[in-house]
């Protein structure tokens, strides 16, 4: 069972790693196409997309964070009545540590997709950066002629 936890944390690791290449590398490849002013009206399609994608894929993070940080309270809680109703008596602390050590797995989890969701925040900030550039120079473009 162990190995199925780690395996999952990793597929999940690899899957962001992947996403976040993925978007790193689109948005590059089109901010370097801003040099050609025939290719604005494409470029500013793609970053109006790919913001949208943004998005949703940073909405549906955002829904998964809050089932997971239940369901980590709810493991915390039951792990503490557990510690607590054990014939070992504990000291406060020891109780938080052993807690901690069986919830472990979720709270990795939950800074994992915490860290996807902080990535995802940055690249719409990017985005829109790049967006209201683009308008700028298209304004400027249709000024100068």
């Amino acid at each position: 069972m162990e190995e199925n936890k780690t395996t999952a944390k990793e597929t999940i690791l690899d899957k962001f790693k992947s996403d976040r290449d993925n978007y790193s590398l689109e948005i590059r490849r089109n901010i370097e196409k801003l040099n050609n002013i025939k290719d604005l009206k494409e470029v500013q399609i793609f970053f109006l997309s790919t913001r949208q994608r943004l998005l949703e894929d940073n909405h549906t993070l955002i829904d998964n964070l809050s089932k997971l940080k239940k369901g980590y309270r709810q493991k915390k809680g039951k792990e503490w009545e557990n510690v607590s109703n054990q014939n070992m008596r504990y000291q406060g602390h020891e109780k938080k540590v052993i807690v901690e050590g069986k919830t472990t797995e979720l709270q990795e989890t939950i800074e994992i997709i915490e860290n996807q969701i902080s990535f995802m925040d940055g690249s719409i900030k990017t985005v829109d950066n790049v967006l209201f550039g683009l308008k700028t120079r298209l304004d400027l473009e249709k000024l100068l002629g």
